[in-house]
């Protein structure tokens, strides 16, 4: 089983998480919390989800990456996914919640 990590950085008026590993049924309640909790605390308008280092998502992380969104919408911030693998992007595609998130190619874009 794989380790999910997550790396918080500010860059200009966003947060940035680099988050490495699966989104998985195994990480995804931590994943959802430490990422709501530091949403919470922040007070910039924008968060950025740079997911290059995610190469599995299955329903339990897409399901943490939904209700990270609405608590996102919720406090007034932007939430954006940046830089999806291709076979995690068919994913998000496959579910139609590519019409859902914004999705960027790289985090410097968000």
């Amino acid at each position: 089983m794989t380790r999910l990590d997550m790396e918080f950085k500010e860059m200009d008026d966003k947060m940035v998480v680099v988050v490495k590993g699966d989104i998985d049924a195994y990480h995804s309640a931590d994943f959802k919390k430490t990422i709501k909790e530091k949403l919470a605390s922040y007070s910039g308008s924008t968060v950025v989800l740079d997911l290059s280092n995610v190469s599995y998502i299955d329903s339990a992380g897409l399901g943490s990456l939904v209700a990270i969104l609405k608590e996102a919408r919720n406090t007034s911030k932007g939430l954006i996914l940046a830089a999806l693998k291709p076979n995690v992007k068919r994913i998000f595609e496959m579910t139609r919640l590519d019409k859902v998130f914004k999705i960027v190619d790289t985090p410097e874009e968000a």
